[in-house]
């Protein structure tokens, strides 16, 4: 399993154009292997594609020279996520491999195709990335689209309206210009809205219980905080539409998670903003907030409460596992927010977080102790809001467990998310904060997936 290179979907010269023809026919080709997990059993895909990690990393370069790799070790970091998303995919979706296949396919054939027409016939370069173009677009999404159809009819998987809907959550996610690797986020975008739309159980939508009520105090919220000079033009309405799929989707309960991480999200970016404007730290724009910011903290959130809305609220673990994500989703922000706004302001010691290393206050993944005490503290409220919200609607008898779970995944998240912070600031192409904190708001809700069980 072979990586491609990153999209680009302008045409424009190439100086390595065989190596770069072999790396993409093995990209595109590879994917073929996903139809045989109508098959294999997960565990011995997953062994394959571990094979094929191992054998990227060791072998290949001996039989194709370094054609395939841009660097003279025989292998670059493409060539390796490339199986390792496959991997992922597998044991992820392990009881539902339809959704591990189309997820693959859309990176194999739809950033397959999109590069090989994207740097031959590319056309009009897009107008939010000129880098890429939309003939190379156009090409993602119609051999994404041929190719994951196929292999979910093949495999008896989600209906087409939701793998139309996967290979076009790829072919966006891959038009942007994020500084990620492709083969990690083209098959997460994919997988993600496969996970929301196509998983069982799922009912007919019903409205949540007053929820037009909440609907005109949102509004009033939403206008409010655009007055208070807290969010821009952007930032009211698209935080207007994430608070509505939020509310909507989950019902008031992630609402108050959401409204709690907002006030205590202000509160401390307005807290000695002079003082952190002197020294150079202060958040632009005196604190007012766009729709990047309100996306990258809670759309995270929106995802988990579409979710919830699609899951069958009589079994009380399909309604409450992404409520309780969501949840986490919002307090890993909050601590993150947090951290880096206290600290910032009284933290007298930053140091990295790995090598423990002193670091100038405001040093990108920088942590203190006083900014890790305060962000605990602020996803302890998000996650006690939520918690308790949560109580009054769904019958949890464990609410104190799931609180604490809440906070420590937030805290956990957060902490990736200053190391990731620390990779970053060394990266010869940074990747932007936003993405970093809609990174460290998905391990959040993830690692609340993951110690779930316990919690009960």
């Amino acid at each position: 399993m072979v990586s491609g290179i990153s999209a680009k979907y302008c045409k424009q010269p190439m100086s390595h154009e065989p190596s770069e023809n072999l790396r993409k026919s093995l990209h595109i080709a590879f994917g073929l292997f996903a139809f045989t997990l109508a098959w294999l059993p997960w565990w011995q895909a997953a062994i394959a594609a571990l094979a094929a990690l191992l054998s990227n990393w060791l072998v290949l370069h001996r039989i194709v020279g370094t054609r395939v790799a841009r660097h003279e070790r025989g292998w670059d970091a493409g060539i390796l996520l490339y199986p390792l998303a496959v991997l992922v995919l597998i044991v992820v979706f392990r009881n539902n491999l339809p959704v591990a296949a189309v997820a693959w396919t859309t990176l194999a054939f739809g950033d397959g195709f999109a590069t090989v027409v994207g740097q031959r016939w590319g056309g009009t370069p897009l107008r939010w990335n000129r880098a890429k173009s939309w003939g190379g677009l156009l090409a993602f999404i119609v051999a994404g689209c041929a190719a994951g159809l196929a292999v979910s009819a093949w495999l008896g998987g989600p209906p087409m309206h939701f793998v139309i809907g996967a290979v076009f959550a790829g072919a966006i996610v891959e038009s942007l210009a994020l500084g990620i690797d492709d083969n990690i986020t083209v098959p997460f975008a994919a997988a993600v809205t496969l996970a929301v739309l196509a998983i069982e159980p799922m009912r007919g939508y019903r409205l949540p219980p007053r929820a037009l009520i909440w609907m005109a105090i949102h509004t009033g919220l939403a206008l409010a905080g655009w007055l208070l000079r807290t969010v821009d033009l952007s930032g009211l309405i698209g935080g207007w539409i994430l608070g509505a799929i939020i509310l909507l989707g989950a019902g008031w309960p992630l609402y108050i998670a959401l409204l709690a991480f907002f006030v205590v999200g202000t509160l401390v970016t307005k807290i000695g903003y002079a003082s952190k404007r002197r020294r150079g730290l202060a958040q632009e724009r005196e604190g007012r907030r766009d729709f990047s910011h309100a996306f990258s903290n809670a759309g995270v959130a929106a995802i988990c409460a579409i979710a919830v809305s699609r899951a069958t609220r009589a079994e009380i673990p399909y309604g409450v596992i992404p409520l309780f994500m969501g949840i986490a989703s919002l307090a890993t922000a909050a601590a993150d927010t947090t951290a880096s706004e206290i600290g910032q302001l009284v933290g007298r010691r930053a140091f990295l977080p790995i090598t423990m290393r002193r670091a100038e206050p405001g040093t990108e993944g920088a942590v203190s102790i006083e900014g890790t005490v305060a962000g605990i503290l602020a996803a302890g409220v998000v996650a006690m809001a939520g918690t308790t919200a949560a109580q009054l609607v769904f019958p949890v008898a464990y609410r104190t467990r799931v609180m604490i779970a809440v906070t420590v995944c937030a805290f956990l998240g957060s902490y990736l998310e200053s190391i990731a912070g620390s990779w970053n600031r060394k990266a010869g192409s940074p990747v932007a904060n936003g993405v970093l904190n809609f990174f460290n708001t998905a391990i959040g809700a993830l690692l609340f997936l993951l110690i779930w069980p316990i919690t009960i």
